[in-house]
């Protein structure tokens, strides 16, 4: 069956589909987003973390090549050669010509016995540095997530927000309509009516401004998410929370990324000093080789057979000041890593700190916002009766109005911060997971590449000769750090005054719903 439309009048075709699409597109529901969709879209798909990602995978294969003196190295040598000479002859006039021609072919097998405990010790120092780079990746899948908590939470309050003051602006248009038809009858004066507009004006401008953030932030969560936003929904619970800043500390000892990233950068500078004080041990290494060779023609028939190995001992006994040398610069250098590892560790304190005060903040302030807004609205009830009875002015109409609107944004931005500093309490302590919040999310095991490439790798000595080689590896102490003294005449003294203890200073414990969802 085939439906013939005939248009009259002239009426476009296109225009008629461009009517019918849109009609039908507003009629399609729009899918609510969650949290939960944004971060796993971003997990998947941040060009942030698969650059991550890969510089892992590049970071891998330091440990191969830090083992591959472990195992068997096989060649083939294959060689051809033609020698013509022309010689002034003693006894004869003239030149006499010499012909060489030969050829062979010959199989080497190199294997180590023994560095010294070097190899041991480099390679220990690799697989150190391959699990920093696991948690440079940790923390890296954690910055990411809680920008992207941050940019979601940040879409919500601008919308919140945007509407909060729309609603504003609404409520003013009345009142200066109500102004100016008072005005007609005496009751109120043109000054009256400029207060209004003035502050319609001035919500308008404000409206203006927040729909800019609310664009802003929709363009920050494409740039995280890899799209641009849908109907947002309220988050979930974050799960996982310490239930006291003294937890925290103690939490971010076992899982901070970024601790654990000084700690074993620290660990591989050990392993540096063991491999450098190697260098004056004796290296052992087996060599043997076996092939055809013909040094006089190239006949196959009259190849020879040939066949060689030994073992070699190579010990250095004056190396011109190199290895000593290398010995003190890697002593400092993990004199050097480990006071990063104090400072990491003061830093991820202080983080945690600023975390939990925004956190605790944020939390005073829903309190009193909520009561705030309440008790506004119920004051511009009455100043609202009380206008319309003509026993209030404008003027307290319209500051009744701007009470209740600073209210609401306070509460606003409080519930942004709440969220958002819980966020960054997790991403603190390396807990904000994408797995933590739902079991359906993608997960990256960053230790498949090393595990495949590794067994991609033929040795059949390795786990002997690393045995032996693991035993006679030096020592990674070093002796500690000069310190500058502190003279007799340094005086210490806070900076500020403490805290009043009159119940001004901060909580040390959170409430938390009763679903069990704090750490305790």
């Amino acid at each position: 069956m085939v439906l013939l439309i005939r248009f009259r009048g002239g009426v476009s075709l296109l225009r008629v589909l461009g009517v019918a699409s849109i009609l039908l597109c507003a009629t399609t529901p729009v899918r609510a987003e969650t949290l939960v969709d944004a971060i796993v879209d971003a997990y998947r798909n941040s060009p942030q973390l698969q650059a991550q990602r890969a510089q892992l995978r590049a970071l891998d294969e330091s440990v191969i090549q830090a083992g591959a003196p472990y195992r068997l190295s096989v060649g083939i040598t294959a060689t051809i050669g033609y020698n013509d000479r022309l010689q002034r002859s003693a006894i004869d006039p003239g030149f006499a010509q010499f012909q060489q021609r030969s050829m062979g072919t010959s199989l080497s097998v190199g294997q180590l016995l023994s560095s010294g405990g070097r190899t041991a010790a480099q390679l220990s120092a690799a697989e150190a540095d391959v699990l920093a780079g696991r948690e440079r990746l940790r923390q890296a899948e954690n910055e990411i997530l809680y920008q992207v908590v941050d940019a979601y939470m940040a879409v919500l309050r601008d919308g919140d927000l945007a509407d909060i003051q729309a609603r504003s602006v609404a409520s003013y248009e009345r009142q200066v309509a109500q102004a100016r038809a008072r005005e007609a009858e005496g009751d109120l004066t043109r000054t009256d009516i400029a207060q209004a507009e003035a502050q319609l004006l001035i919500i308008r401008a404000a409206l203006a401004q927040t729909q800019a953030s609310l664009e802003q932030s929709r363009s920050r969560f494409a740039a995280l998410v890899g799209r641009n936003p849908g109907m947002l929904v309220a988050p979930p619970p974050l799960p996982g929370l310490p239930a006291s800043i003294d937890a925290a500390y103690h939490a971010a000892t076992q899982d901070s990324p970024l601790l654990w990233q000084a700690v074993l950068a620290e660990q591989a500078s050990r392993h540096r000093i063991a491999a450098e004080r190697a260098e004056r041990n004796p290296t052992i290494s087996a060599q043997g080789s076996y092939g055809y060779v013909n040094p006089l023609g190239f006949q196959t028939r009259d190849l020879g057979r040939t066949f060689s190995g030994g073992i070699t001992v190579t010990m250095p006994i004056l190396g011109q000041g190199v290895i000593g040398s290398r010995v003190r610069a890697a002593i400092a250098n993990q004199q050097s890593a480990e006071f990063q590892v104090e400072d990491t560790r003061r830093s991820v304190a202080a983080g945690l700190l600023n975390a939990w005060n925004q956190t605790v903040t944020a939390q005073r302030q829903i309190a009193r916002g909520e009561a705030a807004v309440a008790a506004a609205r119920l004051a511009l009830d009455g100043v609202r009766r009380g206008f319309a009875e003509g026993f209030r002015s404008n003027f307290e109409l319209i500051d009744s109005e701007q009470r209740l609107l600073n209210a609401q944004v306070l509460l606003a931005n409080a519930r942004f911060g709440l969220y958002t500093g819980q966020a960054l309490l997790l991403a603190q302590l390396g807990r904000l997971d994408a797995a933590a919040l739902t079991p359906d999310a993608p997960r990256y095991d960053a230790g498949d590449n090393l595990r495949r490439q590794k067994a991609a790798q033929v040795g059949p000595f390795v786990p002997i000769v690393r045995a032996f080689d693991q035993l006679q590896v030096s020592s990674g102490h070093s002796r500690p750090a000069p310190v500058p003294a502190i003279g007799p005449d340094v005086r210490f003294a806070p900076a500020s005054p403490a805290a009043p203890s009159d119940g001004g200073a901060l909580a040390r414990g959170l409430p938390f719903p009763a679903d069990g969802r704090s750490d305790r």
